[in-house]
């Protein structure tokens, strides 16, 4: 009898173990999403950035966060100077853990380089494809089911890809934006910046240059931009006066944010954006 119930309880055991989750740590919720869709009912996904009104640059972890990431399996975060208290947490014990900086890992990007990389459309993909990879080598048993999530992740990105396609500038527009942003997006476009030294200084917290300003007022008073991508979260009073001007000289206005608005998902959130860029380039 008491065999019979110590074997019982070994299988007991066993099978909680194998139904313990893989935990994964995403800086941004975005990136969260992406590990939720490959690891499906595999993975417990804790995003630390969840707040469309949270500034990513000025982010102060929480004992929560801290404790979140030292559990973790996988972690995935943008890397290259832009979630840098990402860091300091991973570094606070040497816990082996894998890690996946988009930034750098997957698009070759370099601290300096424009940080907003979601905005690049091969980001997520090739996201998806590594966490793939990763939650795997973890748990081989499930690597197949991993892949196929991910394959179907990317399936329905699909309607993305295509407004991309169809956006696309024949020849090189030009447009001014309030902060680099949109900026991988635009290139994905074929749209040029024309205010770059404007978008750092906003960017960077800085009061943009007269001469700057003077460019960008000349670029809507002469209409020699397409249209003017204004990131609302910015609270400048420069780009919001650089809004208003804009929309009094007619021209359009593509409303962009460096975060993912409540209540929708990467898909809609760029979708949302692709189809004022339509709007404004008479491609709707």
């Amino acid at each position: 009898m008491s065999g019979c119930s110590n074997r019982q309880g070994a299988s007991n055991a066993g099978g909680a173990a194998r139904k313990v989750k893989i935990r994964v740590v995403a800086a941004e919720n975005f990136y969260g999403e992406v590990a939720q869709a490959v690891g499906g009912d595999r993975v417990d996904v804790t995003s630390i950035l969840t707040n469309p009104e949270q500034d990513p640059h000025d982010y102060e972890p929480t004992a929560d966060a801290s404790k979140a990431v030292a559990d973790a399996r996988v972690v995935v975060y943008t890397g290259i100077g832009y979630d840098d208290w990402m860091d300091k947490l991973i570094k606070a014990d040497n816990k082996s853990r894998q890690l996946v900086a988009v930034g750098s890992d997957l698009l070759g990007k370099a601290d300096g380089d424009n940080p907003h990389v979601w905005y690049d459309p091969t980001a997520m993909p090739k996201l998806a494809a590594r966490l793939a990879d990763v939650l795997g080598k973890i748990d081989p048993d499930n690597a197949a089911a991993y892949q196929n999530r991910a394959r179907d992740y990317v399936q329905t990105l699909a309607p993305l890809t295509g407004s991309i396609a169809k956006l696309k500038q024949t020849a090189p527009a030009m447009i001014d934006v309030s902060e680099p942003v949109f900026g991988y997006m635009a290139e994905a476009l074929n749209l040029t910046t024309n205010d770059q030294k404007f978008a750092k200084a906003v960017e960077e917290g800085n009061d943009p240059s007269a001469s700057d300003v003077a460019g960008l007022q000349n670029d809507i008073k002469n209409k020699r931009i397409k249209f003017f991508v204004y990131n609302i979260q910015t609270d400048s009073p420069t780009v919001k006066n650089v809004a208003q001007l804009a929309e009094a000289n007619g021209i359009p206005i593509v409303k962009v944010t460096e975060t993912e608005p409540a209540g929708k998902n990467y898909l809609q959130w760029m979708a949302g954006q692709l189809d004022q860029v339509g709007a404004a380039t008479g491609k709707q």
